[in-house]
């Protein structure tokens, strides 16, 4: 047997990690995410929405987020060392991160867009040379420690790693205004890169869009804002035609939008009207090679300095083994300030500074199902307590469904066309052919009638209308809690448990009646054995092994049918989970309710062929 199970495991498991692969690709192909709903939220800034994206590792493709997804469920199988960030900048403002980090130094700290996806990386700009940049606190990603914030475990940790460039200016956003006598304004948007000019086109159909009256011009605003790097000059340009009628060079600065021109014109533009086109170009400063010197201090002012060189443009990692800090007597438990020195002037590029974790690269932990994206908690914390009532409502449901369907089943097939068998029957197609929603709705509706009794009958409010506790549940003692509970789930169970016993109680009847006019019960009446003994001992083992076949689809057809009942009893269940997680885009839940559901599937199965076999001998494990 056990090399049965073994082997029928082996096979559902692609089955399983198959059907979670639809289930995601079903998700995928539907328009919209999660976060969707506050795209467009007016007071949300879009950056922090972009990190957020990016920590639900939402800004990747659907193959890198199910994969990622997979090798956490797999028992969260890694290869190479964890790295855990302990600075990563991902602030909507410098202002946040100065409070954060607790920057300071006599450097001039900016934020320094990284990718597309808005996240950011800090920027220290040296003045002079021996510019000096400081955090002077960083993250703890051990949240267990006394001291959160500047501890940095010898067991848990091996080394700290940062990304460092001697920076360059990173580009521009420009924002032009153009507006008439009669307020109408003629307005665009541009990004300029440092290699990669752009302009803005000024035709008579591109003040149409606006509304605005090209002849009758009153002046022009031109705001812009530098991404990073030390402060670089913006050229503008002024075009009719191939002439140029005016040039302006404005200085920008990383650390803030700048008013390049405020309703006026640039002096030689005399006839703004003629002007077609604006160009704008970035005009960076010369970048020589910058050694930058990276100390590690603790709070006791013991220090460990490493030097780097930086050239060109390009990102370098530094890494510094934690056993460097503890021969340099730094106490990495009570860490202090990291500085940053720079010999040149320039920007220093500072980010991801991350911690590895100590020990062999290749790990096996627990299954990761991921995390909640509605509310930032571990997707298995999340769903355990709703999976939990539902097993529970569903081993109830069976116990009720097999515990009458037999005794029922089996009393119709021994008093076959008797008034109790119609009666039965009758009660069987209903239950059949009644859907569960419904059946719960008008069960409901008859149990709201005794809120109407008289207080001293005793059927006033005996069974509550939904939910799992009542609102007193926690100054009951132990057994007012089980009949709490228990009262409860009366009607769930009811409802589940009357469907699967109707259909139940039908195949059990036609097969005891089947089996009762074959030949070896022919055989072992005339041997003179007593009724209960021929009905119970040859028919009853015989007829029932259909019965038990349909154990394997009566576990999932119950927990499909539980997630609409828990819907309309307000039952706190895996169904309730999976209809918010559905609605809310949270698509991790939605992937571990649906695997948890195939296990289910799977379980259910195979019990139905272990007790097959069981109440069977001609079955075999072979």
């Amino acid at each position: 047997m056990t090399t049965y199970i073994v082997r029928r495991l082996l096979i559902t498991i692609p089955s399983l990690f198959a059907l979670t692969f639809v289930i995601f690709m079903i998700i995928q192909i539907a328009p919209g995410d999660y976060f969707d709903q506050w795209a467009l939220q007016p007071d949300l800034d879009q950056r922090q929405l972009r990190q957020w994206k990016r920590e639900f590792g939402a800004d990747k493709g659907w193959v890198t987020q199910y994969s990622r997804w997979l090798r956490g469920v797999l028992f969260d199988v890694r290869f190479a060392r964890e790295r855990v960030r302990i600075a990563d900048f991902e602030y909507a403002d410098l202002a946040a991160n100065r409070s954060a980090y607790k920057i300071t130094g006599n450097a001039t700290p900016v934020l320094v867009p990284v990718q597309a996806d808005g996240s950011f990386g800090l920027g220290f700009n040296f003045d002079g040379p021996g510019g000096l940049g400081v955090l002077r606190k960083t993250d703890n990603p051990n949240a267990a420690s006394q001291r959160a914030w500047n501890h940095w475990s010898r067991d848990e940790f091996r080394s700290i790693e940062m990304e460092l460039r001697n920076d360059r200016a990173g580009g521009a956003d420009i924002f032009l205004r153009i507006q008439d006598r009669e307020g109408k304004a003629f307005q665009e948007r541009r990004r300029v890169g440092t290699a990669e000019p752009a302009s803005v086109a000024l035709t008579d159909a591109d003040y149409a869009r606006f509304g605005a009256d090209r002849n009758r011009l009153k002046g022009l605003f031109l705001f812009a804002r530098q991404r990073g790097g030390r402060p670089a000059v913006l050229e503008v340009a002024y075009h009719s035609g191939d002439t140029v009628l005016a040039t302006t060079r404005h200085t920008l600065d990383p650390a803030r939008r700048l008013a390049l021109v405020r309703n006026a014109f640039p002096p030689g533009l005399a006839e703004p009207a003629r002007c077609d086109r604006v160009t704008f170009r970035i005009v960076p400063e010369p970048l020589p090679p910058m050694t930058v010197s990276v100390s590690f201090q603790d709070v006791d002012s013991n220090a460990h300095t490493t030097e780097l060189l930086l050239t060109g443009n390009a990102t370098t990692s530094l890494a510094v083994d934690l056993a460097e800090l503890h021969a340099a007597g730094v106490d990495t438990t009570r860490m202090g300030p990291i500085s940053f020195h720079g010999d040149v002037p320039g920007s220093l590029f500072v980010d991801e500074i991350r911690l590895v974790k100590a020990g062999s690269g290749f790990r096996i932990g627990m299954p990761d199902f991921g995390k909640s994206i509605a509310n930032r908690q571990p997707v298995w914390t999340t769903m355990w307590p709703f999976l939990k009532n539902t097993m529970l409502l569903n081993v109830l449901a069976i116990l009720f469904t097999w515990l009458l369907s037999l005794p029922i089943g089996i009393y119709s097939a021994t008093h076959p066309y008797s008034w109790s068998d119609k009666a039965f029957g009758f009660m069987a197609y209903m239950g059949m052919a009644i859907p569960s929603f419904f059946f719960a709705l008008l069960l409901l509706y008859a149990v709201t009638l005794t809120y109407d009794f008289n207080p001293n009958n005793p059927l006033y409010e005996w069974l509550p209308i939904g939910g799992l506790t009542s609102a007193n549940y926690h100054e009951l003692d132990t057994w007012g809690r089980m009949m709490d509970v228990a009262r409860h789930l009366v009607l769930p169970v009811l409802v589940l448990g009357t469907g699967s016993m109707a259909a139940l109680v039908r195949v059990l009847r036609a097969e005891f009646l089947d089996k009762s006019h074959m030949q070896f019960v022919v055989t072992a009446r005339a041997k003179g054995l007593s009724n209960a003994m021929v009905n119970y001992k040859h028919i009853l083992r015989n007829a029932i092994t259909p019965f038990v076949a349909g154990f394997g689809s009566l576990l999932p057809t119950i927990i499909g049918g539980s997630a609409l009942v828990e819907i309309v009893f307000g039952y706190p269940g895996i169904g309730q989970l999976m209809l918010t997680a559905v609605r809310s885009y949270d698509i991790y839940v939605v992937m571990a309710s649906s695997l948890a559901g195939g296990v289910l599937l799977i379980i259910g199965n195979l019990l139905a062929d272990i007790l097959l076999a069981w109440v069977d001998p001609r079955i075999s494990y072979r």
